[in-house]
């Protein structure tokens, strides 16, 4: 099993990151003044950065991939599924609110949910709730 570790220091260098997702364990570093997340494989996670300019946003599958995506924070490549900037970033946080209280998780469907998930959450305007409530009932997984 290839496991993933996200790693969110206290006082960050350039960037701010949070990570969501049903992780195996998190230990906090005091020596290094950081918390390490660790994934199993194929793990779904939500990844929120925010940089000096700008936000942004990754939903990443933990899959060996040796051509996959590094991202920082990241101790391997993960296959990127999608990302957005800006005020998508709050549309994908209220996105994953409304499928953890309407589903129990927003972390454990297959690559096609995270596809029609990213054409929701393109779309102009506010989130499309009964898009969202519809994505829900066709993918109980």
């Amino acid at each position: 099993m290839t496991k993933l570790v996200i790693t969110i220091p206290e006082e960050p260098p350039f960037y701010s990151l949070f990570a969501e997702g049903p992780y195996l364990y998190k230990v906090f570093e005091k020596k290094r003044r950081e918390t390490l997340f660790t994934y199993g494989e194929n793990d779904i996670v939500v990844l929120y950065y925010t940089y000096p300019s700008y936000r942004e946003a990754c939903v990443i599958r933990n899959e060996p991939s040796p051509s996959g995506t590094f991202l920082p924070g990241l101790s391997k490549r993960v296959s990127l599924l999608f990302s957005v900037r800006a005020s998508r970033v709050d549309k994908l946080k209220r996105a994953v609110g409304f499928l953890k209280k309407h589903s129990g998780s927003a972390c454990s469907f297959g690559d096609g949910f995270y596809t029609r998930l990213y054409f929701i959450i393109r779309q102009r305007g506010k989130l499309n709730y009964p898009a969202l409530q519809e994505l829900c009932h066709d993918h109980p997984d």
